[in-house]
C-alpha cells in the first residue's frame, strides 16, 4: 500500500485535472478506461479527465471543485443502490451537468429509473468506441428534469432580520451543506447582504438585468462577487435617486440562467412593491416570509401571504417568526400567530443579539463557541429545503389556497419537485 502523504499528493493531482475538464470519467476497470481514452482523443476534446474509481470516488472528486464538468461518466458496477448513489451525485454537481452511467446490470428497470432521475444515458459494460462515442455527441436532449431551486426571502416589515436569516442559510448551504449558492440581493440601491459577508458589489445584478442579449459563461460569471467556493453574490449599488430601465423579461431570463448553474438560488427580496417583487415571487419554488412579533407584521404578512397566493403557478409558502428584539409582554404570542395563518406552525428563531452583531459588523459567520439557538435553526431549515432529516413547516400554494394551513415535510422543494415531475440531472 502506498504510504499516506503518496495517496494524497495523488489525489491532489486527480482533483486538479478533474477541476480544469469539460469531460470527467470515473471508472472501476482498465477496459473501459481505454475504450474512453480512445473516444476522447478521437472527438478531440483536450480538457478531459479519466481516472479509476467507482460513484464514491466521482462524489469526493467533485466536492473538491467548484465548477463541475459539463460531462460525467460514472460507474456504478459496484453500487449496491445505484439510483441513491446517483441522486448523491447529484448534490455535489451543477444541475446542467450531462451524465452518462455504466454498469454491469442488464436491466430494463435500472436503465429507466436512471433516466427518470436525469441520467442521459446508461451503457452496459463493457464498452465500445461506438456506444461511447453515440453517447458524448448525444444531441437530444432529455427531459429537463433537474434545474436549482428558487428560495425567496421577504420581510413582512422593515427590521425583521429577513436579509439575517438570508445570508445565514446561504453560508450554511453553501458551507456544511456544500451546495453552490447563488444569493441575489435585489435591492438595487444597496442591500445589507454584501455588508453581512464582507464583500462589496460590483454592480453585476443591474449589468444582468440591462444586458440586451442572454451572456456567455465567462461574462455571466464575471458578474459574481464570490465568498469562497460555493457562494456567489449577485448585488447592485445604484445612486440614491437612479432608477434602472429593466426589460418586462429580464429577470425571467436570469433565473433560467441561475438555474442551470446553482443547486439553490436565494433571492433577498428588499422592496415590496414593483416588479422585481412581484417576478420574483412568481419565480419562487419556496418563499419564506419573515414576520417579528408585533401586530403590524403579523397585518403585513397576512397580506403578503394572500398576495403569494394570487400569484400564477404553486410554491410552498413557510413562515419565520425572527425575534431581533428581546421579548416583552405585551408582543404577539407564536400560537396567535398559528391562529392567524390558519394553523399553520411557524419556524421560531430566538432573541440572540451579541453573537448575530458582531458577526454582522465583522462580516463573518458567528464565531463556533456562541453557536447556539439561532444557528441551530438556520440548519433546520437548511435541512428542511435539502431534505436531510430536519421538519420544516410550510403548505403548497396554489391559486386555490386561501391561506397556508401547513404541511410538514423533510423535504418542502423534493415534495414539490415530485409534484412536478422534477427530480435530479438535467441535459
Amino acid at each position: 500500500m502506498l504510504p499516506m502523504n503518496v495517496l494524497d499528493r495523488q489525489n491532489a493531482k486527480r482533483a486538479a485535472a478533474a477541476g480544469a475538464a469539460d469531460v470527467v470519467a470515473v471508472v472501476s476497470d482498465a477496459g473501459s478506461e481505454d475504450v474512453i481514452r480512445r473516444v476522447v482523443q478521437d472527438l478531440s476534446i483536450s480538457r478531459a479527465h479519466v481516472q479509476p474509481g467507482n460513484c464514491d470516488d466521482a462524489i469526493r472528486l467533485l466536492q473538491q471543485h467548484e465548477r463541475s464538468p459539463r460531462q460525467l461518466i460514472v460507474d456504478v458496477s459496484d453500487s449496491v443502490l445505484p439510483v441513491s448513489d446517483l441522486m448523491r451525485l447529484a448534490d455535489v454537481c451543477d444541475p446542467s451537468v450531462r451524465v452518462v452511467a455504466i454498469g454491469t446490470q442488464n436491466d430494463v428497470g435500472l436503465f429507466r429509473n436512471l433516466l427518470g432521475i436525469g441520467v442521459q444515458d446508461y451503457i452496459v459494460k463493457p464498452l465500445t468506441v461506438e456506444l461511447m462515442r453515440r453517447a458524448l455527441t448525444a444531441t437530444e436532449s432529455v427531459v429537463q428534469v433537474r434545474t436549482g431551486k428558487i428560495v425567496s426571502f421577504v420581510g413582512a416589515r422593515g427590521g425583521v432580520g429577513a436579509t439575517t436569516i438570508a445570508v445565514s442559510l446561504a453560508r450554511c448551504l453553501a458551507g456544511e451543506k456544500r451546495r453552490r449558492v447563488a444569493y441575489v440581493d435585489l435591492d438595487l440601491h444597496g442591500g445589507g447582504a454584501n455588508s453581512m459577508l464582507g464583500l462589496s458589489s460590483n454592480n453585476g445584478l443591474i449589468e444582468l438585468l440591462s444586458m440586451e442579449q442572454r451572456p456567455d459563461e465567462a461574462l455571466f460569471d464575471r458578474m459574481f462577487v464570490t465568498k469562497g467556493d460555493r457562494l456567489h453574490v449577485l448585488s447592485a449599488e445604484l445612486a440614491y435617486g437612479d432608477d434602472a430601465t429593466l426589460r418586462d423579461d429580464a429577470l425571467a431570463q436570469l433565473v433560467d440562467m441561475l438555474k442551470d448553474r446553482f443547486h439553490y438560488v436565494l433571492f433577498d427580496v428588499g422592496e415590496r412593491t414593483g416588479r422585481l417583487f412581484e417576478d420574483a415571487l412568481e419565480a419562487s419554488d419556496l418563499v419564506y416570509i419573515v414576520a417579528d412579533r408585533s401586530v403590524h407584521a403579523a397585518y403585513e404578512a397576512a397580506r403578503l401571504a394572500r398576495f403569494v397566493k394570487e400569484l400564477p403557478g404553486e410554491r410552498l409558502l413557510s413562515m419565520v417568526l425572527n425575534n431581533p428584539l428581546e421579548p416583552v409582554k405585551g408582543r404577539v404570542a407564536p400560537a396567535d400567530f398559528e391562529d392567524a395563518f390558519g394553523g399553520v406552525r411557524l419556524r421560531e428563531l430566538p432573541h440572540e443579539p451579541q453573537p448575530l452583531a458582531v458577526a454582522e459588523n465583522l462580516g463573518e459567520p458567528i464565531e463556533g463557541s456562541k453557536r447556539r439557538g439561532f444557528v441551530e435553526e438556520i440548519w433546520r431549515l437548511a435541512n428542511g429545503i435539502t431534505g436531510e432529516s430536519a421538519v420544516v413547516a410550510g403548505t403548497v400554494v396554489r391559486p386555490s389556497n386561501l391561506i397556508p394551513t401547513g404541511v410538514e415535510g423533510s423535504d418542502m422543494l423534493g415534495t414539490a419537485a415530485n409534484e412536478r415531475g422534477e427530480y435530479f440531472f438535467s441535459a
